[in-house]
């Protein structure tokens, strides 16, 4: 009885089978119709997707610290509240890196960046502030973008407090700027190479060149700013003691040879105590003078240290094939959902009805 109820779910399973494969062959023309239609669309928005072209370099971070700062420099440094064990001679992971570009510092001089132009250079905020938008932007911006507009206009406005100089404040023009710079700049890190890699990808193969060259000479600005902050803090605090001492030491060379010069005829007893006291200040001020001479020497070798040096595996290169729109798998993607699409619509469909019919019922 097990063999005659196996047998009979086979057979209307392979009785259901050749009725959907049944189906599908009656509305085959239908199906082919509207799935051409959605071959179509493809085509449409490969056409109206605009060109991008993506410039990219590969470099390495590395420094030339060796050791870390000398003891004398360290308590130098904490005469000066400075620890440069804390950050002076230790490496900044390049995993920071892409936080660095998430910064409204960085990308507002991403956007001050001049660019070439045949009349006058501009910059580049205002390029993309003169540029027109594309068809599939506006169409995406009032269709699928359109109920967060919507909800921008109903927003309440919330009054602003007084904004002190420390605090940066950025516009809504600004803010749209930075998303879309989140968009075509990005940076990633090879944890197994240990390289870092900066891509830009724009409308125009020149524009992203520029702007990859550019954003890498900011990057890696910023990331020795950061790294001889502390040496940098330093060295300013050993050139203003300098400048002291050696304001001191010219004082005491121009008292003592003053003094020489109004006593030349004289030889007295007071007139030797005098002159020795003077000649033992100067001596004093000049051995002191030539202390912070070498310490500066040597703040000034530690800053050079601690300087990283960016080794350029791969520079940029203007490029000449485009990386976006893939045309082709744009045609097979909407041609491929086109026919899953009206496929399962003729076969749901009885089935849909019927359905409804016995709700109904």
């Amino acid at each position: 009885m097990n063999e005659h109820n196996s047998t009979h779910t086979s057979s209307e399973d392979e009785i259901d089978i050749i009725a959907l494969i049944k189906t599908i062959w009656k509305k085959r023309k239908w199906i082919l119709q509207n799935t051409f239609i959605f071959t179509l669309i493809g085509l449409l928005i490969s056409i109206l997707t605009p060109a991008e072209y993506t410039a990219s370099s590969l470099f390495v971070p590395n420094s030339s610290s060796e050791g870390g700062s000398s003891s004398g420099l360290n308590g130098l440094a904490s005469l000066a509240g400075i620890n440069l064990n804390s950050g002076g001679g230790n490496e900044i992971s390049p995993i920071i890196y892409p936080k660095i570009l998430e910064s409204a510092q960085f990308k507002q001089q991403i956007l001050d960046i001049k660019l070439p132009n045949a009349q006058d250079s501009i910059s580049f905020r205002e390029y993309l502030l003169k540029k027109p938008k594309s068809v599939i932007l506006l169409v995406k911006k009032y269709t699928i973008g359109l109920p967060g507009t919507v909800i921008k206009w109903f927003k309440e406005e919330i009054k602003e407090l007084p904004i002190t100089n420390s605090i940066l404040r950025i516009s809504q023009e600004e803010a749209d700027l930075f998303k879309y710079l989140e968009k075509i700049i990005y940076i990633s890190f090879n944890k197994k190479e240990y390289y870092i890699e900066l891509t830009v990808t724009l409308d125009k193969p020149m524009l992203s060149a520029i702007i990859a060259v550019e954003a890498e000479k900011l990057l890696q600005k910023e990331v020795i700013r950061i790294k001889v902050k502390q040496s940098n803090e330093l060295l300013k605090y050993v050139e203003e003691r300098f400048e002291v001492q050696k304001k001191t030491m010219y004082l005491a060379q121009n008292s003592l040879a003053d003094f020489k010069d109004r006593n030349f005829a004289i030889s007295s007893a007071s007139f030797e105590n005098n002159q020795t006291r003077l000649e033992q200040e100067y001596q004093n001020a000049n051995a002191v003078f030539q202390e912070v001479s070498t310490q500066l020497e040597q703040v000034k070798l530690q800053v050079s240290k601690d300087t990283p040096v960016f080794s350029i595996i791969k520079p940029v290169v203007v490029p000449t094939e485009k990386s976006a729109p893939k045309k082709s798998m744009i045609l097979i993607i909407w041609t491929f959902l086109g026919l899953i699409s009206t496929t399962g619509y003729v076969l749901m469909k009885q089935p849909f009805k019927a359905l409804l019919k016995e709700l109904r019922e």
